[in-house]
């Protein structure tokens, strides 16, 4: 009785095994293939739309329109599965306000740090330096403003495959305008490419 109840539970077991081997193998394949979408050391571009809103009051003064649509187009090199640089440019916005209206973009090198969630989704964190310009325009006067500042940002990158990804992020850029420092946020979605 004992020899057959063995005999007869061996198909089971060798089933449940296969089972188990497939189900580890899956796994195993997805976090590899994870780590190889999201931290391929290798080049990448790409380009992002954002909505940039002016933190301070200064030195627009009340009745400013804080908010426009910016953008920002960027390249780096990705040398590690957790970290890579970036250079870009970003148009911070034009703010409006009733004495005049400010201009703002920068150029930047950021060090970004990667950090892997789930398959495919990753989280980013950045911090940098950009030197800005902003151009202060009213009651026919035009004053250029030049500042290097402190730059940071976090984020959350979806891989669609080993050569593309879908970035969401928030950014702060301390920005130079008329001798007094104000903070610029940008909320944006872009596109990134991988070679």
């Amino acid at each position: 009785m004992t020899f057959q109840h063995k005999t007869k539970s061996l198909p089971l077991q060798r089933t449940l095994g296969t089972m188990a081997a497939a189900i580890t193998t899956t796994l195993m394949a997805a976090g590899s293939a994870h780590a190889q979408l999201a931290a391929t050391p290798g080049y990448y571009v790409g380009g992002n739309v954002s909505q940039s809103h002016l933190k301070d009051d200064s030195p627009l003064g009340p009745g400013t329109d804080r908010s426009d649509t910016g953008y920002k187009f960027y390249g780096g090199y990705q040398f590690t599965p957790n970290f890579a640089l970036e250079a870009g440019y970003a148009g911070l916005g034009k703010f409006q306000a009733p004495s005049g209206d400010v201009k703002a973009r920068g150029l930047y090198l950021d060090a970004v740090g990667t950090v892997p969630l789930a398959p495919q989704w990753s989280a980013l964190g950045r911090v940098g330096v950009v030197d800005t310009e902003s151009k202060i325009s009213g009651s026919g006067l035009t004053v250029k403003d030049h500042d290097t500042g402190l730059k940071v940002g976090a984020g959350l990158q979806y891989d669609f495959s080993p050569s593309t990804a879908l970035r969401g992020e928030w950014e702060r850029y301390r920005v130079g305008m008329d001798s007094v420092r104000t903070n610029v946020d940008q909320y944006s979605l872009g596109l990134v490419v991988k070679f």
